[in-house]
């Protein structure tokens, strides 16, 4: 057996680098939200084009995810990395700068192939600076980039600026880029190097036909079903018991960032030797099982409110666990890049269709969100039957499911 002690260390300051890179994206999606309303006043949105603007990150991820892992892993991912900030740096500026809603569109367009380029490109860079024994905790650490970044700059953006001064969090956004940007060609100047060979096309086909990476990000869609489905809605059914516009944003944020703790806490359970699969299926369920709870409208608030939080810090636990299955499914370590790709595109397809899904099913009981909860339970129940194909797939593979 071979001793970890022969392994070298792990380089903490590169993870913590790429997971700041993360960290920029969730900032640019929880920027939005507080400042949507003074945005389409001022630029002539309409509902349906708000919503469009918020969700176009999404969209642009499931129809890009693959390739953007291709060119990360051809190209370089830490040259991705790079064009990734740039191009939130541009996006950011495009933004501030916008005077129509056309230039507002190709901001959020620039924000979103940022998107991909990094998410793609960040995990594989993170594994090469780990040593296996700490590649759990290192890409759990890298999960919380959402859920922190998110909290973050949603809770931030209304303290440092009013809704109609909102091109102050752009340009602060552009700023903040900029300076990580220096920071992460300082730090991270020896990894996510340009492969050595031209790899092209090369086990591309056989990654795309392992069923492992399609289920693993089955697994993470179903979970952002969940999350996103009641994460997006919350601040609705708050302010609907009577909570103020401001107790309900605080109440969010402190939701979402319960979900960043949970996702720390799944390095160290996938260290001690739990299955991915049994985590895996364990949140899916316990998260349906929450959702009963928070969309009772006969509940008091606070008790909605604290099963809003243990479904969040416990649905944290799943992210970690899936990402940390790319390295098991992917056909070698050239193309973690696709695979993330892939757990990317239905990441994003299922925080795509959860908010309108939940929308639709409560529009259909008069507004009455309660109904939504046998959505969600679905999800949840859809996500154990993931869980347990995975465990078949690595019990083939032979692979430390952990």
């Amino acid at each position: 057996m071979t001793s970890h002690t022969a392994d070298p260390p792990t380089r903490w300051a590169i993870v913590l680098t790429c997971v700041g890179g993360g960290v920029l994206l969730g900032f640019q999606v929880g920027k939005a939200p507080p400042m949507i309303g003074a945005i389409a006043a001022e630029l002539d949105l309409d509902l349906v084009a708000s919503g469009f603007f918020m969700s176009l990150i999404n969209a642009v991820v499931v129809l890009t995810g693959v390739v953007a892992g291709l060119l990360a892993d051809n190209t370089g991912r830490r040259r991705s990395l790079v064009i990734g900030v740039l191009l939130l740096i541009a996006g950011n500026v495009t933004g501030a700068s916008a005077g129509s809603a056309d230039m507002l569109f190709l901001s959020r367009l620039m924000e979103a192939l940022a998107f991909g380029a990094i998410i793609t490109s960040a995990p594989g860079m993170i594994m090469q600076a780990s040593r296996p024994r700490d590649v759990g905790i290192a890409l759990s650490a890298w999960s919380t980039y959402m859920p922190g970044g998110f909290a973050v700059m949603m809770a931030l953006s209304p303290l440092i600026a009013n809704p109609e001064n909102w091109r102050t969090i752009w340009w602060l956004n552009a700023a903040i880029a900029a300076a990580y940007l220096v920071l992460f060609l300082i730090v991270c100047r020896d990894v996510g190097q340009r492969p050595t060979e031209q790899r092209r096309l090369k086990g591309l086909a056989e990654t795309l036909k392992r069923p492992g990476p399609w289920l693993l990000g089955t697994a993470f869609g179903l979970y952002t079903i969940q999350w996103f489905g009641v994460l997006t809605w919350l601040p609705s059914m708050m302010k609907l018991a009577g909570l103020s516009t401001a107790q309900a944003g605080w109440g969010v944020a402190l939701v979402v960032g319960g979900n960043a703790f949970g996702a720390l806490a799944a390095g160290f359970v996938l260290r001690r030797g739990v299955p991915r699969w049994s985590i895996i299926a364990g949140c899916s369920l316990g998260l349906g099982l929450c959702t009963l709870g928070i969309f009772d409208d006969s509940l008091p608030i606070v008790w909605r409110l604290a099963l809003a939080g243990l479904f969040s810090t416990v649905g944290g636990l799943l992210p970690g666990s899936v990402l940390s299955g790319a390295a098991v499914h992917s056909p070698s370590p050239a193309q973690v890049g696709v695979v993330n790709g892939m757990i990317a595109q239905c990441t994003n397809l299922g925080s795509l269709l959860g908010p309108p899904l939940v929308a639709l099913v409560a529009s259909s009981a008069n507004g009455d969100f309660t109904v939504a909860r046998w959505l969600t339970l679905t999800a949840g129940v859809c996500g154990v039957c993931v869980a347990l194909a995975i465990r078949g797939v690595e019990k083939r593979l032979g692979a430390d499911t952990a």
